[in-house]
């Protein structure tokens, strides 16, 4: 194995050593030092492929008693990367699922009168507004991430809708890798196509939804729920209306149509992705950006969601009402996912030596500045 491998590196790499070393989880892991003589970005994606079907996986990283960012360290360990498989199939049952439950959630939203059958496709096909907007919002976001990938030539699978009858008429969306993403460039690359792609068509779907949704009188009752105010949402209600909203002086607010409505829903959506922690796109972008810095990052995020949680509890604001303006109790959920299901980490890529370029690094910049513009500490409240 070891022959091979220098011969491999031959002409791309400086090898300074081959050695051996065995640990509790992988048996016989190849560890190479040496100088890059070549950018890893442009080395590492055939190493992949030829170690692949060899049946190992390579794990590029900074040499950590290297001289220069040159000196890397490349670990072979066995068994070839794999992924996720799809099955088309169940993408069209789930997107088909997904329509019916948007479709229904929409004609629900503000009927002022329901018919004996709910399900009726005379009733259902009143909700194609809502339906519409937010399944297009989340198809651009989810074929942002997929054609990026096919860019890539990173496989991929179709998105997959989850529907859901109550609520927004869904959960989101979201693609499976069929294969690891090799390196940051790459991983920044598809983490940030689909919120961007997303919101190419939020953004101009909102203020035709606010620029055809009445202002109307405002009085807080039982069973009501107000949506909460992002700094992109609390601006464009200024711009369109020209005051901010809701005026609890003059007793008014937006009555939001089914496509303003959506349309907030897809803004909310993409700063819950963007969320700097994990596997989400957030937690893509700034791995991509800082590396093993983004724990940092990551920890920060937490731990003000953990605030937002507390403050929202009942018992908090009873002695402290002022946080009833930051409190919101559902990131308690949010939470428990990122812990025990996203993970609150990012893994180091399998080429973890290639750097983002000065573009990207801007682009990353800007997705850092649409969380925040898109961010809602209290996304409801019920009255």
């Amino acid at each position: 194995m070891a022959d091979q491998v220098r011969a491999m590196l031959a002409g791309e790499v400086n090898v300074d050593s081959v050695a051996t070393t065995k640990n509790s989880t992988t048996d016989g892991i190849l560890v190479v030092r040496g100088q890059l003589l070549r950018p890893s970005h442009e080395l590492f994606p055939g190493w992949l492929t030829k170690l692949n079907r060899m049946g190992y996986t390579p794990f590029l990283r900074p040499d950590p008693a290297g001289l220069t960012p040159a000196h890397v360290e490349l670990r072979i360990a066995q068994g070839a990367a794999r992924g996720s498989t799809g099955k088309p199939w169940v993408n069209l049952v789930l997107f088909v699922a997904t329509l019916l439950s948007t479709l229904y959630v929409g004609a629900t939203y503000g009927a002022l009168e329901m018919p004996e059958s709910l399900l009726s496709p005379a009733f259902l096909i009143t909700g194609w507004p809502f339906a519409l907007t937010l399944l297009g919002i989340l198809t651009a976001h989810e074929f942002g991430h997929y054609f990026a990938a096919r860019y890539h030539g990173v496989k991929v699978t179709l998105p997959y809708f989850i529907p859901m009858p109550i609520g927004f008429g869904t959960m989101g969306a979201f693609i499976a890798m069929k294969e690891p993403i090799s390196d940051r460039r790459k991983l920044f690359d598809i983490g940030v196509a689909g919120p961007l792609a997303g919101l190419v068509l939020a953004v101009p779907l909102l203020f035709i939804g606010l620029s055809t949704s009445p202002m109307t009188d405002f009085a807080p009752g039982p069973n009501m729920m107000l949506e909460g105010n992002s700094l992109l949402y609390y601006f464009a209600k200024i711009a369109v209306f020209g005051r901010a909203l809701p005026d609890w002086t003059a007793g008014l607010d937006v009555l939001m149509n089914q496509v303003t409505f959506a349309a907030w829903i897809g803004l909310l959506v993409t700063a819950l992705n963007l969320l700097p922690v994990g596997q989400l796109d957030g937690g893509h972008t700034v791995f991509a950006l800082f590396g093993e810095k983004a724990r940092r990052i990551n920890q920060i995020t937490l731990g003000l969601m953990a605030f937002f949680a507390v403050a929202g509890l009942a018992i908090v604001q009873q002695y402290i009402p002022a946080l009833e303006t930051v409190g919101f109790s559902g990131w308690f959920m949010w939470i428990g996912l990122i812990f025990f299901v996203i993970g609150p980490h990012h893994p180091p890529a399998l080429d973890d030596v290639t750097q983002l370029d000065a573009r990207r690094r801007w682009i990353g910049y800007f997705v850092i500045l649409v969380f925040v513009v898109t961010f809602t500490p209290v996304p409801w409240r019920f009255f």
